[in-house]
């Protein structure tokens, strides 16, 4: 007889744990559907099934965070009453940290509460147990915006948290001309108070500033993140210097006002290192009118430039004549340089621009000129200088 009831109890509990499996494959199933739980998704229409189904795992397992959180963003998207979103927002709250879209709904129940601060408190937690890394970056970018939240976001970035470089790479907000205008606020406030700020952290805030024709605001945070590189002259390395001391990785990231190469099929265009500068050497075989090279100029709108390019001897000084040479401004078309000298004795020629410059930091671009007939061209320029005296 014992063993009788032994065997009926073990059934029975064995018959609990499948049944308490199933209801929670099923809850996890139902919860886990794309943008069901998120509040912030508002556009997206749960099954009526499913939500039937929701509310009768709820009455059986109240405390089962992702159900309850998905009931939440079901009743948000109708007619939810202030006590009764409440309730959902203090229970889920009391539940931890089991479920990251809980976590989310929660970061945006804080921002419509006018809590910033909470929110990037939230964020950090989830983003340090490496929980949808990208769907928090993107949240935690637009709180940029609320100067409280933006503080706290900067005492957190001081401390190296692993998802640092992933913020800072992430562009997604960057074209909202205020989330913009947050941005420069952060990291002026960072370099103020004297924190670091690597090529990584700036590289899409930068390209971003550019887009925006915000120019100036790229070239004063980058050269106010690395003094020592400050400009000083119109074209930012014009003895390519500077490009040949970076690393490989840095030369296929390059700064908006470093230079840009463009190697590709019947293109070959590279920056040697040369004692203590570089060189740009061209390869072209002469097909079309392409762009070889680019960078940013500290030029401003109604200069008259000079342009002096130094190459080294006389091959190269005869393959000059396949490449020209002009100042591009985004919407206004370009600006092209004229040769107004021959060469001087150590290979340097002259040039002046057709007409004054039309923007603020125009690009300088080095091009192929059209070819009567296709023929190799090659040159190996030592520096390119640009000025307005």
């Amino acid at each position: 007889m014992a063993r009788i009831i032994a065997s009926g109890l073990l059934f029975v509990a064995l018959l609990a744990f499948t049944l308490f499996a199933f209801t929670q494959q099923r809850a996890e199933r139902i919860a886990a559907q794309p943008g069901w739980a998120l509040t912030a998704i508002e556009d997206v229409d749960i099954p009526p099934a499913t939500a039937a189904q929701a509310r009768g795992i709820l009455a059986r397992r109240p405390l089962n965070q992702p159900v309850l959180n998905l009931l939440f963003a079901v009743e948000s998207r109708g007619d939810l009453d202030p006590a009764r979103r409440e309730t959902f927002i203090d229970t889920i709250k009391a539940l931890g940290w089991r479920d990251t879209p809980s976590q989310q709904n929660l970061i945006v129940e804080t921002l419509r509460d006018g809590d910033p601060r909470e929110a990037v408190m939230r964020a950090d937690a989830l983003l340090r147990r490496g929980k949808l890394a990208s769907n928090i970056i993107a949240v935690l970018a637009q709180i940029e915006i609320y100067p409280q939240a933006a503080d706290l976001l900067i005492e957190r970035l001081d401390k190296q948290p692993t998802w640092r470089k992933r913020y800072f790479s992430y562009s997604g907000t960057l074209s909202n001309p205020a989330l913009l205008d947050a941005r420069i606020q952060l990291l002026d406030k960072m370099l103020a108070k004297g924190m670091t700020l690597s090529r990584s952290d700036l590289k899409a805030s930068l390209d971003a500033m550019v887009r925006a024709g915000r120019q100036g605001e790229a070239v004063r945070i980058a050269m106010a993140a690395n003094p020592s590189g400050s400009a000083g002259t119109l074209i930012y390395d014009p003895d390519f210097s500077r490009f040949a001391a970076l690393t490989s990785r840095d030369r296929d990231n390059v700064l908006p006002f470093e230079w840009s190469l463009a190697s590709r099929p019947g293109i070959s265009v590279m920056i040697v290192p040369r004692s203590d500068a570089g060189q740009l050497q061209i390869r072209w075989n002469g097909m079309g009118a392409p762009v070889i090279a680019h960078t940013m100029t500290m030029l401003r709108e109604g200069a008259q430039p000079r342009l002096e390019v130094r190459v080294e001897g006389v091959d190269a000084l005869n393959g000059l004549d396949s490449f020209g040479f002009s100042l591009a401004c985004r919407g206004k078309g370009a600006v092209a340089f004229e040769q107004s000298r021959a060469p001087s004795k150590d290979n340097v020629v002259g040039f002046t621009a057709s007409v004054p410059v039309m923007c603020d930091y125009p690009e300088f671009t080095i091009l192929g000129r059209p070819q009567a007939a296709d023929r190799e061209a090659e040159t190996a320029i030592d520096s390119i200088r640009l000025s307005t005296s």
